[in-house]
């Protein structure tokens, strides 16, 4: 990993593979580094130039840095792509990385990121129970169980040795100040869009946006996302047959075709 400091903040990346087309910009969660694309890394770097970036305080040094949200990943993003000389770029975004990926889309425009791939965020207005969860991240008490309750939904009881190594051993080095704020800064994008899927709609300008997630067995949710490719042609999604909260450790190989057909895609009409 490189460091490089962006709007006063030093910011981990890496740069690899070479290609003339649109650049990866792998993004992942609050609470989580680039270790989260390892496994997907080696399926993209024979065929494209992936960037890999970590959030303030996510990266190689984990001091405590002063507070931050949406507006600054975005700003951090676009300050890293300048400074890079990366003129197009398709965000693949990890979980709630997807609103920032989402509000790169809108002020970068279409020809800068003409497509973005969400890997398994929340589309419906966000449930009760999560809520809850995210909230209690904000108690100097309580946030260390309902943390642990996330890790283990997020597991799913899964022998996958790729998601046990990043939940178990790599996502180390993040305390209260990380996952207090990652509860407010997810609730208040909730709060102000309603889903992911009513910010997509809201999009100046439309291009393609695919979601993918792990579910062995078709529920409710795939019918939410059939309705709403209905309503809106420029989206898509594929049900991945795994079980955890991370597609792209556990079925590498699957998630980076999904990357592949979403490139192509790219230019055609829609």
């Amino acid at each position: 990993m490189y460091t490089i400091t962006i709007n006063g903040a030093q910011i981990s990346f890496d740069d690899q593979g070479l290609d003339d087309g649109p650049a990866i910009l792998l993004l992942s969660g609050w609470g989580h580094d680039h270790r989260a694309y390892d496994e997907l890394l080696p399926h993209l770097v024979p065929h494209h130039r992936v960037l890999r970036m970590d959030w303030r305080g996510h990266g190689i040094d984990r001091t405590p840095v002063a507070d931050f949200g949406l507006a600054e990943q975005v700003s951090d993003v676009i300050g890293l792509l300048d400074a890079l000389s990366v003129q197009t770029i398709v965000p693949v975004a990890h979980a709630h990385a997807g609103w920032t990926a989402l509000e790169l889309a809108e002020l970068l425009g279409a020809v800068r990121v003409p497509s973005v791939m969400i890997v398994d965020l929340i589309m419906t207005p966000a449930p009760a129970e999560f809520l809850s969860g995210i909230r209690a991240f904000r108690d100097p008490e309580g946030w260390q169980s309902s943390r642990l309750g996330f890790l283990r939904a997020w597991l799913a009881g899964s022998g996958n040795a790729a998601v046990n190594r990043h939940i178990r051993s790599e996502m180390g080095g993040f305390g209260f100040d990380v996952w207090a704020r990652a509860g407010r800064v997810i609730e208040d994008a909730y709060a102000t869009w309603g889903s992911p899927m009513s910010r997509m709609e809201k999009l100046t300008e439309s291009r393609p946006v695919h979601h993918i997630f792990c579910n062995p067995e078709r529920t409710a949710y795939d019918d939410l996302h059939d309705e709403f490719r209905s309503r809106n042609p420029w989206f898509s999604y594929t049900r991945l047959a795994g079980t955890t909260h991370f597609p792209q450790l556990e079925l590498p190989a699957q998630a980076a075709k999904e990357i592949d057909t979403l490139i192509s895609a790219t230019n055609r009409p829609h």
